[in-house]
């Protein structure tokens, strides 16, 4: 920016920057707030996290989830060249969970209803099944590639302690409330 004549502009980028990361940071926080309060109401989470204040606000849940944030901060004060790789890594490997799980979920859908157990959509994915199918591959392969890469190899490690924490925690809310996990067909 010196170059160009814009002494202040480092300065303005930056002030942007952070803007939007606060901003992101609040409506994840709310929004999670709010999403933990649902579970709850849904008899999926903790009864605690039903309350609200005076005003409304699912503020447990949005302490919780601030609290959780401080993690972040806490990687990055351990590992400051390594924190956003470690970050990027545990976001990409679980938008690649959901991804997996709508895939699967849409083949399995489609089974059902080419056999009649379930109604036809009316809408047919292009390329259907074979897109699906391509697109797990194709995202296995990727998984198969962070294994290469020393930094999002961490996700790799952690990514089945997640998901044996997270099965756990399902069978646990599922013995405790049965009716919150029956089928409403």
């Amino acid at each position: 920016f010196q170059k160009i004549g814009l002494p202040a502009g480092a300065g303005i980028v930056n002030f942007v920057v952070l803007t939007a990361a606060l901003s992101s940071c609040n409506s994840g926080m709310y929004s999670t707030g709010r999403m933990l309060r649902d579970l709850a109401l849904n008899g999926q989470g903790p009864q605690i996290f039903t309350r609200l204040t005076k005003n409304g606000l699912p503020l447990f849940g949005t302490s919780v989830s601030a609290a959780l944030m401080m993690v972040g901060v806490w990687i990055n004060y351990e590992w400051p060249s390594k924190a956003f790789d470690y970050v990027v890594s545990f976001a990409t490997i679980s938008g690649m969970w959901a991804w997996i799980m709508i895939l699967f979920s849409q083949l399995r859908y489609r089974a059902k209803a080419n056999r009649g157990e379930l109604p036809k959509s009316t809408f047919r994915a292009p390329g259907a099944p074979y897109t699906s199918i391509f697109a797990l591959c194709f995202i296995g392969m990727v998984i198969v590639l962070m294994g290469f890469d020393e930094d999002a190899r961490v996700s790799l490690y952690a990514a089945p302690i997640w998901a044996v924490l997270l099965t756990i925690g399902y069978f646990v809310i599922k013995n405790r409330n049965p009716q919150a996990f029956a089928r409403k067909d």
